[in-house]
């Protein structure tokens, strides 16, 4: 095996020699085909399964068909530790993303992290996104294929792709959930709407960047909040769903411009800080990756019950006018956290705008004080909402840690949590 994979990096190296695709400062960006500072990284160029490969770890990918019709693309990295525990780690990624993210950083990426642990990671997309748009009778080109919001993620995704888990590994065992942004509320809003079947199939919820109510965001994005049904009255009425919510002509448009020049680079990835917050630990050489992975698309419906987040609501999808005739009531039902019975675990940035301090705080103050397991306080300049994923310094500044957390909780599972465990963990680390 060892010899493949050095066969491999050879080939690699051998394939794609010249033709640099990322450099060290956006200066070199200017003349990155003959510029010995530059170099080719092929996470910039190819999908999820290929990215692992090309890393030198296994995959193995699943079609998971949900009750109502959607396929959906999971993809798993076993442990090469034969004396590995095997726990199945799941990693749900955030809004207008992909599992891609997880793996952009190389082998200090956290799905790489956690399979050298020796964890079983499972990597899943959710209805709508990238790796995931298949179904059994649509196509992403019917304006019905992209009428779900996150209730359906919560409702038909998530227990097929569990149950794919469960199935291929031992299905009497639990999962350890891990999710960043978008991939907390979905988590939340589960485990709350079904707290029986949660507890039995999940062991830990980790959150990171954990999305709950929003209302102290700080990004200037959060202005447009109130007017998301409008919005999407007016894409309903020019039949511009697949156009703003499939990934391909929205990745296509933003690469065109955003890497075609060096300043257009960083323009762009000023906007984007602008929701993630105003400084950022992304490198240079990590925007090619950047835009190679992002936007993954997602259902504009998606967008708009997340935007339901910022005004304080942690329910169900807000219909309207037309909210008796899917409820029964004039308003959606909420997503009582309370009822939560899965240990979880949060991380967050104090220099996040998207998921702020206090937010998390309030998180955590309306969690069942039984299933608070800890909290760890991330007060790093410069790290913010993204850097959990792509920030050049992420692995040592929350990966490591993070494994020292599931390490600790798996060799004393079943787990009682401990007093010590549930105080928040403070602190720069």
């Amino acid at each position: 095996m060892f010899l493949v994979l050095v066969l491999l990096g050879c080939l690699v190296q051998n394939s794609f020699g010249e033709d640099n695709n990322v450099c060290p400062t956006f200066e070199d960006y200017y003349t990155v085909k003959n510029n010995s500072n530059c170099w080719y990284d092929f996470s910039a160029d190819y999908d999820v399964p290929s990215v692992i490969r090309l890393n030198g770890y296994p995959v193995i990918e699943y079609k998971v068909p949900t009750k109502d019709g959607y396929i959906l693309t999971m993809y798993r990295i076993p442990t090469k530790n034969p004396n590995a525990l095997k726990f199945p780690v799941y990693l749900q990624h955030g809004l207008v993303a992909t599992c891609a993210y997880f793996i952009a950083l190389k082998k200090n990426s956290l799905a790489f992290v956690l399979a050298d642990a020796g964890y079983d990671v499972w990597l899943g997309n959710y209805r709508g996104t990238e790796y995931s748009e298949g179904h059994i009778n649509m196509t992403v080109f019917d304006n019905e294929y992209w009428e779900h919001s996150m209730d359906e993620i919560v409702a038909y995704d998530f227990p097929a792709m569990f149950g794919t888990i469960l199935a291929n590994t031992d299905p009497n065992g639990k999962i350890i959930y891990i999710g960043h942004s978008l991939g907390t509320t979905l988590s939340l809003m589960y485990a709350a709407e079904f707290p029986e079947i949660a507890r039995n199939t999940l062991k830990l919820m980790i959150l990171i960047s954990p999305a709950y109510t929003l209302t102290n965001m700080k990004s200037p994005y959060r202005l447009a909040a109130p007017f998301g049904s409008a919005i999407i009255n007016i894409v309903r009425g020019l039949e511009m769903y697949r156009i703003v919510s499939q990934a391909e002509p929205l990745k296509r448009a933003v690469r065109t411009v955003c890497l075609e020049s060096p300043p257009l680079m960083q323009f762009c990835l000023q906007l984007y800080n602008l929701f993630y917050g105003a400084h950022t630990q992304l490198s240079p050489e990590i925007i090619p990756v950047y835009f190679n992975q992002l936007p993954g698309g997602t259902a504009l419906r998606i967008l708009n019950h997340a935007a339901d987040l910022v005004l304080g609501n942690f329910r169900k999808y807000n219909f309207v006018d037309d909210n008796f005739r899917y409820y029964g009531t004039s308003t959606p039902p909420i997503y009582d956290i309370k009822k939560i019975q899965v240990p979880v675990y949060l991380v967050y940035s104090t220099q996040d705008w998207a998921t702020t301090e206090p937010d998390a705080l309030n998180l955590w103050h309306q969690l069942p004080e039984e299933v608070r397991l800890g909290m760890r306080r991330v007060d790093v300049p410069n790290f913010n909402h993204i850097d959990f994923v792509y920030g050049r310094h992420a692995r040592e500044i929350v990966y490591d840690d993070l494994v020292q957390v599931l390490n600790k909780f798996v060799n004393s599972y079943p787990f009682v949590i401990s007093k010590s465990l549930c105080k928040p963990q403070f602190g720069p680390r």
